[in-house]
């Protein structure tokens, strides 16, 4: 009986975290890589140290729990990574890698890690090509990305080095096999995945 009770608590979990992920995708217009997907080759990332990774090889080495963030300018962003350091010691437990990409530069990344103190690998995807892989890409428009500039002192060119203005929709994948097992993304980027239930996910994978 607890075990039925369990199963049903995590399926309305996901059926209410699906509800609202699709109710705000109407206002971008991305198609994020779905539940049951193969990974896209072919792609590199950029470690903290400026050195070009393979990312399909870097996710085949382990189950991996992969977080796709605006960047380090990003409160929003920066308290779910801090969030995401308390709970490592148990996703590493249950036998997780847990990751992080944004569009930063390694440079700002680096910045970021030892700001908040990080414990997990961070990597930069400047240019965007991972992100845009995973169908998570979205393109800040001129007016935007002025406000950011001159409004919140937010350059995005100065932390991605690119002149894409491109972000991610926040999103948490989670892959093993090469095979995307869930994902959460959620245009609302004030919303993240609690960390609970991140946590309640893996333990039934």
């Amino acid at each position: 009986m607890n075990i039925n009770i369990k199963s049903l608590s995590i399926i309305l979990i996901l059926s209410l975290l699906f509800t609202e992920m699709i109710s705000g995708q109407d206002r971008y217009d991305i198609c994020p890589l779905k539940v049951g997907s193969e990974l896209p080759e072919s792609l590199a990332l950029t470690d903290l140290e400026g050195a070009s990774i393979d990312f399909t090889q870097l996710i085949s080495e382990q189950p991996t729990v992969l977080i796709f963030y605006r960047g380090g300018w990003c409160g929003y962003c920066t308290k779910q990574l801090s969030g995401l350091r308390e709970i490592r010691q148990e996703i590493d437990e249950l036998g997780w890698n847990l990751m992080a990409i944004s569009p930063d530069k390694f440079s700002e990344m680096e910045k970021t890690a030892a700001k908040e103190e990080l414990d997990y690998d961070l990597y930069s995807d400047a240019s965007a090509n991972v992100i845009s892989a995973f169908g998570l890409n979205w393109k800040v428009d001129d007016e935007t990305f002025v406000k950011y500039k001159e409004k919140y002192e937010i350059d995005l060119e100065a932390w991605s080095g690119e002149d894409h203005h491109l972000l991610p929709v926040p999103a948490v994948y989670v892959i093993k096999d090469g095979v995307v097992q869930f994902h959460y993304v959620n245009p609302n980027h004030s919303t993240r995945l609690q960390a609970n239930t991140l946590l309640a996910v893996l333990k039934t994978l």
